[in-house]
């Protein structure tokens, strides 16, 4: 049962070219769904993979830096920022942070993902990219869910797979489940 009402929007892309060409072709579009849908709210970005969550988060800076405020997904003090990036081990992480921008998979340590993942639920970043393992561990406030792909690599097969469509809607009900501003 849901609460409240969810929207769903589907945009199709092109498959020509590799896995990660089709993945960085759909982050322009990911950011202006942002933008459009979720400019001030919570909105977490699910990938298939560890590095996509890297390759994601740094094309999203790049289109900050195109803005006039390019920190607009920071919603906290640059001093607090700075004393919370004292502690972050992990390189992507720190810069992504430094622009309102969290970064959420098992390769974190644990001291990094719970910044992250506190960071998050109290708005003090805007944008969540994470792995699609993330949708069914803890729930996070997200008003917009944006789920880049609905493949991923299966390591057994050498090979792309769909995922379950219980993943899908897993993913897509995190939208405005906790989510009350």
């Amino acid at each position: 049962m849901r609460p409240v009402q969810l929207e769903a929007y589907i945009d199709g892309f092109p498959s020509r070219g590799g896995f990660c060409e089709r993945m960085a072709i759909r982050n322009r579009p990911a950011f202006m769904a942002i933008k459009a849908h979720s400019p001030n709210k919570p909105a977490l970005i699910f990938v298939s993979s560890r590095r996509q969550t890297r390759l994601t988060a740094q094309d999203l800076i790049n289109y900050c830096g195109m803005e006039e405020n390019p920190k607009r997904f920071l919603h906290m003090d640059e001093a607090v920022l700075e004393e919370k990036l004292h502690g972050v081990r992990d390189q992507s992480l720190r810069q992504a942070l430094s622009f309102g921008i969290g970064l959420h998979h098992a390769g974190l340590t644990e001291t990094d993902r719970k910044l992250v993942e506190e960071l998050f639920v109290t708005n003090q970043i805007q944008v969540l990219v994470a792995t699609s393992t993330l949708a069914w561990g803890v729930n996070f406030p997200a008003h917009l869910v944006v789920v880049k792909a609905t493949e991923y690599f299966d390591a057994k097969t050498h090979a792309y797979k769909d995922m379950d469509l219980t993943d899908v809607l897993q993913m897509m009900g995190i939208a405005p489940n906790l989510f009350r501003h």
